[in-house]
């Protein structure tokens, strides 16, 4: 498994993301943005998943991108907002 941190362009995507996992039993972790990345609402998720099923829980408007945990972090995509 492999650990996934979430951004967001809103708190709204964090309560939504949150419901859908909770709904689906995954294990997960609400916390503050690392201090090295920016996001919109200052809050993050991250949760542990197959590599490539981390598109799954993209909520089109509210993700703002995924990184990839490990040493350091690595982005591997970005989604834009609702304009």
């Amino acid at each position: 498994m492999t650990e996934y941190l979430f951004l967001f362009h809103s708190t709204l995507g964090v309560v939504q993301t949150r419901k859908a996992l909770q709904a689906a039993e995954i294990s997960f972790r609400v916390a503050d943005i690392p201090r090295q990345l920016r996001g919109g609402c200052g809050l993050c998720i991250y949760l542990h998943c197959e590599e490539g099923s981390e598109l799954r829980w993209v909520m089109p408007g509210a993700t703002e991108s995924i990184y990839r945990c490990g040493e350091g972090v690595t982005l591997l995509h970005t989604f834009p907002g609702n304009e």
